[in-house]
């Protein structure tokens, strides 16, 4: 074990991501995933986008938000856009091709666990998912 962190003090401590309009604090790195922790405000969301390669796992540790998620196929048209509510306690994953989006409907926290280069280099920005 390298070190603990406490989610608040990281949350605090949180660095703004501008590509996707959050700011994101790290948990716990490794090789082939990390851990991160967001907070979003009521009303706002995460810049839409997709991963090429490997998944994301998400848990909504408080508040309520929607995600919408549309397949990206080969040719990076963007398939039919679903959407789902989401609360404290619930947890999903996000498939790589998959476009993403979430908007807080209240003050939202949450984990998230992907890949190193879903943050560094594997995030293709995308037109907003929300109408």
């Amino acid at each position: 074990m390298k070190t603990v962190i406490n989610i608040k003090e990281a949350l605090s401590q949180a660095k703004a991501d501008e590509n996707v309009g959050i700011a994101i604090a790290p948990l716990s790195s490794g090789k082939k995933f990390c851990l991160f922790c967001a907070e979003i405000k009521e009303g706002h969301k995460v810049g839409c986008h997709y991963h090429t390669d490997g998944e994301e796992v998400y848990s909504i540790l408080s508040g309520e938000g929607i995600i919408f998620t549309a397949v990206v196929d080969d040719d990076g048209q963007i398939g039919e856009t679903l959407s789902r509510k989401v609360s404290t306690g619930d947890n999903f994953t996000i498939d790589a091709g998959t476009a993403h989006q979430l908007m807080a409907t209240s003050d939202l926290v949450l984990m998230f666990v992907c890949p190193p280069e879903h943050l560094d280099n594997d995030r293709i920005m995308l037109p907003s998912l929300v109408t």
